[in-house]
């Protein structure tokens, strides 16, 4: 009881719960439409649209150069306000030029997903990257200002509007195209309130940017583009490369399968992840600024709880999960149960890793970042490609994958933790007041 009491009277923990009702409140939302969806469109329709959400989240970590990463860290609200508008600004040169890029590689993905229709989607990518990538930047500026509950309104508000529309969206036979338009709706619902508070703040603050701070600020964090963005980008790689490979090997109908068992099982686990990891980047970032003796134990005492969460929320799905399978989904998806089994212990320490993602990259330590991503996504490639050459199962090749990637994931764990310990043990006591003149990264969810 003891235990529990002191949760319930941890500022950190109440952050925690805020963005996590939002989350639940989504979850909830998709999880309960998910029973119409399967039965509007095909695991090859999921498939198809798996590829191209993994598409987009390949580029999204580039979209703005990392920049968006900077927001939380400067201790001037103007000079983070600054941020917000390079990231913008890049924002919407990537995605232009990643419209472009779709539109030139339409021909090879038409080829491997059997759609001949990929050229039509060059300009939703775009756009598509434009709402994620909107939503990526001003996110961060909420979990600056601390606006937790707009946060977790957002989280629904988007789930709302994203199966809204794609159960709409099945009614006129568009196929995948319904997945991706409804999923495009969700993003944008999301950017149009967090840009309202952005502007908010702006204007009360009198905060408007001129393209002289933009570029101070653009040199300033520089280290952004210059180091992070290439981990991010392997980070990004090894998480969603998996879906495109594995739609390439054995067909749109088993990526569309592993879809489904990364929305029912990874979705939500990487969602109360991230709320974890925002809360902890907040208070992270204000004992780097004040005392750093806190960091361990805020280190420590996140992991242990994320591991607690994590066995109770992912025993429960793995335990009823094949049952759900078999009498909501019906036959066609009733292998996404043995997926999602097999997944299983994969996502619990990729719950914990992400929880306290955002600790290399604060703590300075973009070099172990780099070393891990470049292991990870090694041994991702090399278990699928040994799934291919031995010719496995579709079954197997998930097997290979899930022990790579929890591999990769206790990797990442045990490197944050000896950049905090490093941090412990350093004899100067406190950092610098303004930590982003010294972090030259936060990591990614990956």
């Amino acid at each position: 009881m003891k235990y529990f009491k002191g949760l319930s009277l941890s500022q950190f923990m109440r952050n925690v719960f805020i963005l996590a009702r939002g989350t639940v409140f989504s979850q909830i939302i998709i999880l309960a439409t998910l029973p119409v969806l399967t039965r509007l469109y095909s695991p090859s329709d999921f498939g198809i649209y798996s590829v191209y959400v993994s598409m987009i989240g390949i580029v999204l970590v580039v979209v703005s150069l990392s920049y968006e990463m900077a927001i939380p860290l400067p201790s001037s609200d103007r000079t983070a306000s600054s941020i917000v508008s390079l990231s913008l600004c890049l924002c919407v040169i990537v995605s232009l030029l990643g419209g472009i890029g779709f539109y030139v590689l339409h021909h090879q993905l038409s080829n491997w997903m059997g759609e001949p229709d990929m050229q039509s989607y060059s300009i939703l990518f775009t756009l598509s990257l434009l709402g994620a990538g909107g939503h990526q930047i001003l996110n961060l500026w909420s979990i600056r200002k601390e606006y937790f509950a707009p946060l977790s309104r957002t989280k629904y508000m988007q789930s709302i509007s994203q199966v809204s529309s794609q159960l709409l969206l099945s009614l006129t036979s568009m196929g995948p195209l319904g997945l991706i338009i409804g999923e495009l709706l969700g993003r944008v619902t999301g950017v149009w309130s967090q840009w309202r508070l952005w502007r908010r703040d702006v204007k009360r603050e009198h905060m408007y940017t001129s393209w002289t701070e933009m570029k101070e600020s653009a040199h300033r964090y520089r280290k952004f583009p210059l180091l992070s963005s290439w981990s991010n980008v392997l980070n990004s790689i090894g998480l969603f490369l998996p879906n495109i490979i594995l739609a390439a090997m054995y067909g749109p109908y088993v990526a569309g399968l592993y879809t489904m068992s990364q929305r029912f099982l990874g979705a939500p686990i990487i969602l109360i992840s991230l709320s974890v990891n925002q809360v902890y980047l907040s208070e992270f970032a204000i004992h780097l600024n004040q005392d750093t003796s806190k960091i361990y134990p805020l280190f420590k005492s996140t992991v242990k709880k994320t591991f607690f969460i994590g066995i109770l929320v992912i025993g429960g799905i793995v335990v009823f999960a094949p049952i759900l399978f078999h009498y909501l989904f019906g036959s066609t998806w009733e292998k996404t149960g043995d997926f999602i089994r097999i997944l299983s212990v994969m996502y619990l320490t990729q719950f914990i890793a992400n929880s306290v993602g955002s600790t290399l990259g604060v703590a300075e330590r973009q070099d172990l970042h780099l070393y891990r991503e470049i292991f990870r996504i090694l041994i991702i490639l090399g278990s699928l490609l040994l799934a291919r050459y031995t010719k496995q199962s579709a079954e197997m090749a998930i097997v290979f994958l899930s022990a790579a990637s929890t591999l990769g994931y206790i990797l990442h764990l045990i490197l944050s933790w000896v950049a905090v310990l490093r941090m412990k043990r350093s004899e100067k006591g406190v950092y610098e007041a303004d930590a982003g003149a010294k972090a030259g990264s936060v990591v990614k969810m990956g």
